[in-house]
């Protein structure tokens, strides 16, 4: 049930994505043929259909994601959170782990059998801020999204998604500069008020005016689908947990990185699954696993 809303999820959120992208592609082949650079429009094309093979899988994280080959160290550091998701009967035979960039905490599904964590995870379990069982119920909670078949098409979709990110970004930089000057909220209150001033101007005056209210609206529905796609994504990713048993090891998890109350709520309800059904571990001296350092995941 919750894979089925999260399908639909995804697909509101990848409405305006898409068609901005599509746009953005069209405008490039069309520019490349015009100036007799048939190949370039071919490469493109082939390079989306690339990505949907594994090959193009693996490159899309190592590229896209800058994920690369855990080094040695970092092998034997996770080895014991392999054992722990092993323990939990968590299946990893065939999963490609990359580790990429990124001071905190964070865990990339790509494709069907890639993930990458940043090297903040690694440190945090190698310090020990990040108990293996911990760390196992954060990649267990990414996993699940991959073994739903949510990412299935995410390496295509990424690619193919490239003008909507490289406009994100530009916004993003661009947002970044003006708050420095201007509060956020005043910004946010300035796109309401132009929203509204243009839907009464294009009501009274001439339909021109309704520009910045079809502005506002295109993100307004962006902002509400996305996270509409992702409370149902994180929704699939908990029945996961709690299939697994480490359900309350996420919750605890949860609690130390937000209190807003939609994240107080999550904690309570994954709580409660988990202790309807048992089989939690603790990070206690013997998830630890010290010693060799085998690894389960494949290279």
């Amino acid at each position: 049930m919750h894979v089925r809303v999260a399908r639909e999820a995804r697909a509101k959120a990848l409405l305006v994505p898409a068609l901005w992208s599509l746009t953005g592609w069209a405008l490039a082949f069309e520019t490349a043929l015009a100036v007799d650079a048939w190949p370039v429009a071919a490469g493109g094309i082939a390079l989306v259909v690339l990505s949907c093979t594994g090959v193009g899988e693996r490159w899309t994280a190592r590229v896209l994601l800058r994920g690369g080959v855990p080094r040695l160290h970092q092998r034997c550091t996770l080895a014991p959170v392999a054992k722990v998701l092993l323990g939990h009967g968590v299946v990893v035979d065939g999963l490609l782990l990359l580790v990429g960039p990124g001071a905190g905490v964070g865990v990339m599904a790509v494709g069907e059998r890639t993930l990458v964590v940043t090297r903040g995870l690694v440190e945090a379990v190698r310090s020990g801020c990040l108990g293996p069982v911990t760390a196992a119920a954060v990649i267990a909670h990414e996993l699940g999204i991959v073994r739903a078949g949510l990412t299935r098409t995410s390496q295509a979709w990424a690619v193919f998604l490239l003008p909507w990110s490289a406009l994100v970004g530009f916004l993003t930089l661009l947002w970044g500069i003006v708050t420095v000057f201007v509060s956020a909220r005043v910004l946010v209150a300035s796109m309401v008020i132009s929203a509204g001033v243009g839907l009464w101007l294009g009501a009274t005056e001439h339909p021109v005016h309704l520009a910045s209210t079809l502005v506002m609206a295109v993100v307004a529905w962006t902002w509400w689908s996305s996270s509409g796609w992702h409370r149902a994504r994180n929704r699939v990713a908990d029945d996961h947990l709690v299939q697994v048993g480490l359900a309350g090891s996420f919750a605890d998890y949860l609690r130390t990185t937000g209190s807003d109350d939609a994240t107080l709520d999550r904690v309570v309800r994954l709580r409660q699954q988990d202790s309807w059904h048992p089989g939690r571990s603790g990070d206690g001296p013997a998830a630890t696993g010290a010693g060799a350092c085998p690894v389960s995941w494949s290279r």
